[in-house]
């Protein structure tokens, strides 16, 4: 259909005015589509950041911003963001996230050929300022990896960094982002991966990531936090319709974060239970223990200085 919409980018937005203008430019300036839409949540921002977006997006069509009254989080407002999505594909992003501005068409293109549900790619740390990257392009032919059993590849790869394309349809049938953990990078490709088939591996940046102010991958107590709940929560809520393999390959995942928090932070690590459970289930067949991993849960409860989502 001529007004069918070919990829819907949804981006989640708080207080980045400083990258605003850059992002946008080479959001807007994509490359090779045919009807796209823009999706902007701003999570109750304090800066410029909406009035930026308004400035910069008068006169395109399909634009859609949603100016929050309450801060809720990541997850919650990329959620929000999916629900309004009407493309065949969704491509989210931080607002901090530059696009190669052929990027998009160039993993839509791959899906098609696969016929894969997601397209993920890497992304770069230039450490450069935002309008020095506004006109990059990705190379001619990237090369890639095709994967049919998409969940076994997220489980056993690193896909864990925004900008991913997935198939609009599969997003909303998932359930998006676990909105009980505040960063969404781990939840989204594992709950996309359960139902989705087939996803494809870009070996070339679809992110530019610019010179960084202030980013939550320097708080370590967080992504420990998030990347041991993203895990965690997928055994809660799937542990009945996954195979035995899959269910000890999450556990293992949800124990190598608590490990690592364990190591950073309490004395003697290596005598703890929580190095003996991890090294198990490293070396065998063994299955989720629950007990143990609520124990993990509410010590990450107690944490100071990690964001919640207020749900």
């Amino acid at each position: 259909m001529e007004n069918e919409i070919d990829v819907s980018f949804v981006m989640t937005v708080y207080n980045k005015e400083y990258y605003l203008p850059a992002v946008l430019e080479a959001l807007l300036n994509q490359t090779g589509l045919k009807n796209p839409e823009f999706i902007f949540v701003d999570d109750k921002s304090k800066d410029r950041s909406v009035e930026i977006i308004r400035e910069k997006t008068k006169g395109i069509k399909n634009v859609t911003i949603v100016a929050k009254e309450v801060n809720e989080g990541i997850s919650v407002t990329i959620n929000q963001g999916l629900v309004l999505s009407r493309g065949k594909w969704v491509r989210m992003l931080d607002s901090d996230d530059i696009l190669p501005i052929d990027s998009t068409y160039k993993m839509i293109a791959l899906a098609d050929i696969h016929k894969a549900d997601m397209v993920y790619g890497q992304f770069k740390k230039t450490g450069l300022e935002p309008m020095e990257l506004v006109s990059w392009t990705m190379p001619g032919g990237p090369s890639y990896v095709y994967k049919e059993d998409a969940l076994d590849a997220v489980l056993h790869g690193r896909f864990t960094r925004m900008g991913q394309l997935i198939k609009g349809e599969v997003l909303k049938k998932s359930g998006g982002a676990d909105e009980r953990v505040f960063i969404q990078d781990e939840s989204i490709p594992l709950r996309a991966a359960r139902i989705g088939h087939g996803i494809i591996k870009i070996f070339s940046e679809v992110v530019l990531v610019p010179k960084e102010t202030n980013n939550l991958s320097k708080n370590t107590k967080q992504l420990d936090n998030d990347r041991f709940f993203a895990h965690y929560n997928m055994l809660l809520d799937y542990c009945d319709c996954l195979d035995d393999k899959t269910l000890k390959t999450i556990y293992e995942k949800a124990l190598s974060a608590n490990w690592k928090y364990v190591k950073k932070n309490m004395k003697h690590p290596y005598l703890t239970d929580d190095f003996k459970r991890y090294i198990q289930a490293k070396l065998f067949m063994v299955k989720p223990d629950f007990a143990f991993l609520e124990k993990a849960a509410k010590r990450f409860y107690s944490l100071s200085g990690v964001l919640r989502t207020k749900i």
